[in-house]
C-alpha cells in the first residue's frame, strides 16, 4: 500500500502562523541546529512535557519487552528482505516533502499480543513478513517508475533469443531484474554461469540477477546499472536498536482491545539516469 507524505512545507507554514516572527524564528533556529523539522521538534517537545507532567498516566500499558521484540523482529525482517539497497544508492535523510511517497502497512491486531502475560497464557509478539512486505513494496514501487519511464530504452526480444540476453548489457556492474517466467530457462542453460555469494545469485561473476513473481514483470527483462539511480529514504531513531533506521514503527492502542500498528518507509528517487537502465521485453 502507497500513499503520499505530506509536505515538510506545509509543517513549516502551520508552525510559522501560529508564533509571532522573533520567536519562530529562533525556533526554527534550534531545528536547523538539531537537524528536525518544526513539525518532529514540537511532537518532541510535547511528549517531553507530557511525559515529566503526568508520568506513568500516559505512559504505554504494552509490555516493554514485548514491544522490543516486535520493533527487533519487524527490523530484521525488512532488512533481510531488503532489495532497493542493493540496487539504488540510499541515502538516509532527515527533512521530507511532498515529493516523497510512503510505503507501508497498517494492521489493526488484538493487543494481547503486546500485553503482559496472565495466568501462564503467552501472546508470541511478533507479526511475521510485516517487515518484508514493506521491502517488497519498495521494490515494487520502483519497477513501477523504471516502467513508466519514457526516456529508458526499451529493446525487443525474440523468444529464441531469450538465452543471449546479456548481449544488451554493456554495463560493467549491474542488478538484473527478470520476470519469475524465465526461472527454469535461465536456471537450466546458464548454470555454468551462476555463482551464489551471502545469499546472492550473480551472472557472469558480476551482475546480481533476481526473479520477480509480479505481473508488471511478465515477458521482462530489466538491466540497471550499479549507482544510476540515487534513492531517498527518511531515517527515523528506533529506540529499541538504538539507531536510526529506514522503517518507521508507531504503535497506538484503540478501543475494543486492539492495537493500530504503521510500519513505513518514506522514500523518493532522486536522480534516475536512463543511459544507465534497459528494458527488455520478451515477445511470446
Amino acid at each position: 500500500m502507497a500513499f503520499t507524505e505530506s509536505s515538510g512545507e506545509r509543517d513549516f507554514q502551520v508552525v510559522a502562523s501560529k508564533l509571532p516572527q522573533e520567536e519562530f524564528a529562533n525556533f526554527k533556529k534550534v531545528c536547523d541546529l538539531e537537524n528536525k523539522t518544526p513539525s518532529k521538534k514540537i511532537r518532541e517537545l510535547i511528549n517531553k512535557e507530557v511525559d515529566e507532567r503526568f508520568g506513568n498516566i500516559y505512559r504505554s500499558k504494552y509490555d516493554k519487552e514485548k514491544v522490543k521484540q516486535f520493533n527487533l523482529a519487524t527490523l530484521r525482517d525488512y532488512t533481510r528482505s531488503l532489495m532497493v539497497e542493493d540496487i539504488c544508492k540510499v541515502n538516509l535523510v532527515e527533512r521530507t516533502d511532498g515529493r516523497f511517497t510512503q510505503i507501508g502497512l497498517r494492521p489493526l491486531m488484538e493487543e494481547d499480543m503486546l500485553l503482559p502475560d496472565q495466568e501462564g497464557v503467552h501472546f508470541h509478539p511478533e507479526l511475521p513478513g510485516l517487515g518484508s512486505d514493506v521491502a517488497v513494496g519498495e521494490r515494487n514501487f520502483l519497477i513501477q517508475q523504471i516502467l513508466a519511464n519514457k526516456d529508458i530504452e526499451k529493446i525487443k526480444l525474440k523468444k529464441e533469443e531469450l538465452l543471449d540476453f546479456q548481449k544488451e548489457n554493456n554495463f560493467q556492474e549491474s542488478t538484473i531484474l527478470a520476470s519469475l517466467d524465465f526461472f527454469m530457462d535461465f536456471s537450466r542453460s546458464l548454470i555454468k554461469r551462476i555463482e551464489y555469494k551471502e545469499g546472492k545469485t550473480i551472472l557472469d561473476f558480476r551482475h546480481k540477477l533476481d526473479f520477480i513473481p509480479e505481473e508488471m514483470m511478465k515477458g521482462k527483462i530489466i538491466l540497471i546499472e550499479k549507482d544510476s539511480i540515487l534513492w531517498a529514504k527518511q531515517k527515523f531513531y528506533n529506540q529499541f536498536s538504538n539507531k536510526d533506521e529506514g522503517l518507521d514503527i508507531l504503535i497506538q492502542p484503540k478501543i475494543g482491545g486492539k492495537v493500530d500498528i504503521t510500519v513505513r518507509s518514506v522514500n523518493r528517487i532522486k536522480d534516475l539516469d536512463p543511459e544507465g537502465i534497459k528494458i527488455l521485453e520478451v515477445e511470446g
